[in-house]
């Protein structure tokens, strides 16, 4: 079975065997110079100092979120899908005022619409935006405009990067991103990453194992607060190596050349408008959902249901992982069957 999920994705065969292994106890010197070989890598993908927690995307995100805003303060999300409105649900366990921009799920407000929106609301104290919305395939290719916004208002910018990063890369400094193992990088879940460029202002409450400041302290010392997704990291060594060897350019690229293989092939209109398509997940309309789920399963291939207010007329492909374009080949050949009937 190959899964063009999401996430998780379909793992070299290099990370699987690099993970199979028994795991060292994280306070030797062995397992803390490869700790170090894993953060250098990662100083390569983004820039600010990169950070491992055990954890997902999802408490990548509260991390990012618990570290950088405090209760009673104003912070503008724009909601174009699933994942942008978990983002303003977490920021709202926080106690922060979320201001919506409500948005077509199929694209994304530009970065002047943001701006406009922040000073009429006025003293916001961040933006927090979703680079790629997994449930929808839309991706915010605006993101480092709005970091001008925010530099702009005096704002911190909080960018939820799950499934983008590093195959939808990020090109300028940004305040703070949030990540994962699990899906363009190439590793199994259990590592939330973040890229810290600007130091964490917040003053309330955090709770220890979600404490930036701890794992900035650590990583100085080539070490984690608390104990690290250990065989996690031994993965994230493996990708990040085999990304790194192909270049950071040319691995977009190889996602952008799979997805618009798949948008110009499939029998079906994608949900993002041209110029927001997502080169990890590609999303599609269909009132035949179930039917062509349950017939690429029949031919050893794993795809996605939709999610949010498409969630029973649509589906998703993820193009991450090691998948081929034969595998995608007969993705489509099955897909397009179905449509067809």
């Amino acid at each position: 079975m190959k899964y063009l999920t999401p996430g998780p994705v379909q793992l070299p065969e290099i990370v699987i065997k690099s993970i199979a292994r028994q795991p060292q106890f994280h306070r030797t010197d062995e397992f803390k110079e490869l700790f170090k070989n894993v953060i250098d890598k990662l100083s390569r993908i983004a820039y600010g100092t990169p950070i491992i927690a055990p954890g997902t995307g999802t408490f990548a995100v509260d991390m990012m979120v618990y570290n950088y805003v405090n209760p009673n303060e104003n912070v503008v999300v724009p909601i174009y899908g699933e994942f942008s409105e978990r983002l303003a649900e977490s920021l709202e366990s926080r106690g922060a005022v979320v201001h919506r921009i409500k948005w077509d799920i199929r694209s994304v407000p530009p970065y002047d619409v943001v701006e406009d929106f922040c000073k009429k609301i006025g003293n916001v104290k961040a933006i927090a935006v979703v680079h790629n919305e997994t449930s929808t395939g839309v991706t915010n290719r605006y993101v480092e405009k709005i970091q001008d916004v925010a530099n702009n208002i005096g704002a911190v910018l909080l960018v939820d990067s799950v499934s983008a990063l590093p195959a939808e890369p990020i090109k300028r400094r940004v305040d703070v991103i949030a990540t994962a193992s699990q899906k363009a990088f190439l590793a199994p879940p259990g590592a939330a990453i973040l890229f810290i460029s600007k130091e964490p202002r917040a003053y309330s409450f955090i709770p220890p194992s979600m404490n930036i400041q701890k794992y900035l302290k650590m990583v100085l010392r080539n070490e984690t607060p608390y104990t690290p997704p250990i065989n996690v990291i031994y993965g994230l060594d493996a990708s990040l190596s085999y990304i790194l060897e192909i270049g950071i350019d040319r691995y977009h690229e190889i996602h952008r050349e799979r997805a618009e293989f798949l948008y110009n092939s499939i029998k079906l209109e994608p949900i993002p408008r041209k110029q927001f398509r997502s080169y990890t997940v590609t999303a599609f309309y269909t009132d035949k959902p179930r039917e062509i789920i349950l017939e690429l399963k029949k031919c050893g291939y794993v795809i996605a249901g939709g999610m949010g207010e498409v969630k029973d007329k649509s589906i998703r492909i993820g193009v991450m992982g090691s998948i081929t374009l034969d595998d995608l080949s007969k993705v489509v050949e099955v897909v397009n069957r179905v449509v067809d009937r």
